[in-house]
């Protein structure tokens, strides 16, 4: 009697997936052909100082991820990291106090990093590589 409980339940199991294979299966086995998205993290974290009101520096530190939405665009923004991190850090150099410490400024701060990497990208390769900027630690003191 257990034989035929398992019996039955293999018959169970793979009626949806002959139903499925032979209404469609052909979908199934092909490949997304969307976009890929990877991650290319600007390594070490960006360190700088910025103007700071007062007899002392202030300091930032943060930790930045990069969208491509290619490998090819990855490598893209690989060969060209040091040029990517200059332009960061001078963006976050120039920035006061008030501009780096605002969370409503931040967004902002975000977007212009972005927009001059893929401006600076653009003259040196002919493409924008950069999808999206992410701050994926930003402190300061």
């Amino acid at each position: 009697m257990p034989l035929a409980r398992y019996a039955l339940l293999a018959l169970l199991c793979l009626t949806p997936l002959g139903a499925m294979a032979s209404e469609g299966g052909e979908e199934t086995a092909q490949a997304p052909t969307g976009p890929v998205i990877s991650y290319y993290a600007l390594e070490p974290d960006i360190i700088t100082n910025y103007l700071s009101d007062g007899k002392t520096l202030g300091y930032i530190r943060a930790t930045i991820e990069l969208m491509a939405e290619s490998e090819a665009d990855k490598k893209l923004l690989e060969a060209n990291d040091p040029l990517i991190r200059d332009a960061i850090i001078r963006l976050l150099g120039s920035k006061t106090g008030e501009q780096i410490k605002s969370l409503a400024t931040r967004e902002e701060l975000r977007k212009e990093c972005e927009a001059k990497a893929n401006e600076l990208l653009l003259k040196e390769s002919g493409k924008k590589a950069i999808k999206e900027l992410i701050f994926t630690k930003f402190l300061y003191q």
